[in-house]
C-alpha cells in the first residue's frame, strides 16, 4: 500500500459552485407568493377605505338633515317639545318618494320642508354617485318613535353580502340610522 491519498472521482463529492436551477425557481416562486399576498392585501385596503368612506358620506350627510331640521324645530315639536306625526312635513318613509326640486329650491334653502328633504336627497347623490333616485326611494327615511326621538336613515349599494341586515340577511344596501332628541 502506498502513503498517497486515493482520489475520488465522484462529481457528487465535488464542492458545488453558483446557485442551480432548483434553487433559483424555489426562489422565484417564494417572491412570486410574497407579492401575490401584497397584493392581495392592498386590494382590500382599497376596499375597505372606500367602506369607511362611504360611511362618513352617510354619517355626514345624516348629520346635515338632523341639524337642518333642528334649525327648523319649531314647525317640527309640538308644545310638549314631542315631535309631530308628520315631522312638520319632514317625514319620509321607506319606500316613498322624495319631493321633487329645482336648482332653485335648494339655493338659498326653500322654507318648505318636503322640498327640503328632496334637497337633501339631492346632496347625497352628489357626495355619494353610486345612490339613484331608485335607492333614495326605497331606503332613505326620516321618521320619529313615541320616545320622542328622530331617526334618519343613509343607504348606499355595496357588494351582495358584505352588510347585513337586522334579520340576518344578506343584503345589497348598507344602512347607517342615526337618532336624536331635537
Amino acid at each position: 500500500m502506498s502513503d498517497r491519498p486515493m482520489k475520488v472521482r465522484h462529481s457528487f463529492l465535488k464542492k458545488q459552485s453558483g446557485a442551480g436551477l432548483i434553487e433559483v425557481l424555489v426562489a422565484v416562486l417564494v417572491v412570486t407568493l410574497g407579492l401575490l399576498g401584497a397584493a392581495g392585501m392592498h386590494v382590500r385596503s382599497v376596499e375597505f377605505t372606500l367602506d369607511t368612506e362611504r360611511r362618513q358620506m352617510a354619517a355626514m350627510v345624516a348629520t346635515e338633515l338632523l341639524e337642518t331640521m333642528r334649525s327648523d324645530a319649531s314647525n317640527i315639536l309640538d308644545e310638549k317639545g314631542m315631535p309631530k306625526s308628520e315631522l312638520g312635513g319632514y317625514k319620509k318613509a321607506e319606500g316613498t318618494a322624495m319631493a321633487s326640486v329645482s336648482a332653485g329650491d335648494c339655493q338659498p334653502l326653500t322654507a318648505d320642508a318636503a322640498k327640503r328633504v328632496g334637497c337633501w336627497g339631492t346632496r347625497a347623490m352628489k357626495l355619494m354617485p353610486e345612490i339613484t333616485t331608485d335607492t333614495l326611494t326605497k331606503n332613505f327615511s326620516v321618521t320619529s318613535n313615541a320616545a320622542g326621538l328622530v331617526s334618519v336613515t343613509v343607504a348606499w349599494p355595496t357588494k351582495k353580502g358584505e352588510c347585513l341586515k337586522k334579520d340576518g340577511l344578506d343584503d345589497e344596501f348598507c344602512t347607517l340610522t342615526l337618532q336624536s332628541r331635537l
